[in-house]
């Protein structure tokens, strides 16, 4: 991916010039801006573990809390993979559930968040999420597993 990638690093420091659809060329900075993957790959690119949130430093045992955790910022990431490289092991990599990862794509592209590019996994964050895992059980709660399964048939 990174190498696929590696053309935004100069034209995201130096712009590039593109014709506009109104005839005009323009110089403009491209960057990345979405990412979509299914969960495990979601948190291979935020090098962390796949029991973590690949968006923000929610712990693994707080994640159905409903509350709001800081966001993982590129930065502070990278600066905490380093040091680990380094034989640092500063107590920030096992608090923000990192993975080794030690050269992330997205390491030298100018203007980017991935955390922020990364977008919502519709099968396994909604259907699972919310149909699964909560109406499902809501409503063998309601009406018990044996009349549900008959009306699901």
């Amino acid at each position: 991916m990174q190498l696929l990638l590696e053309p935004l690093v100069n034209a995201g420091h130096h712009g590039i010039e593109m014709l506009c659809a109104d005839g005009m060329i323009r110089r403009i900075f491209p960057i990345l801006a979405a990412y979509v993957g299914d969960h495990p790959e979601q948190c291979l690119v935020a090098c962390c573990a796949e029991n973590r949130c690949p968006k923000c430093l929610v712990g693994r045992d707080e994640q159905d809390d409903n509350k709001c955790s800081d966001p993982r910022r590129p930065g502070e990431a990278l600066n905490i993979l380093q040091s680990q490289q380094d034989g640092q092991y500063p107590p920030e990599f096992i608090a923000d559930g990192l993975c080794a990862v030690y050269s992330p794509f997205w390491a030298n592209l100018p203007h980017t968040d991935v955390f922020a590019c990364i977008s919502s996994n519709i099968l396994h964050q909604l259907h699972q999420g919310v149909f699964k895992d909560h109406f499902v059980k809501w409503c063998v709660k309601a009406v018990g597993k044996k009349t549900f399964d008959k009306r699901s048939r």
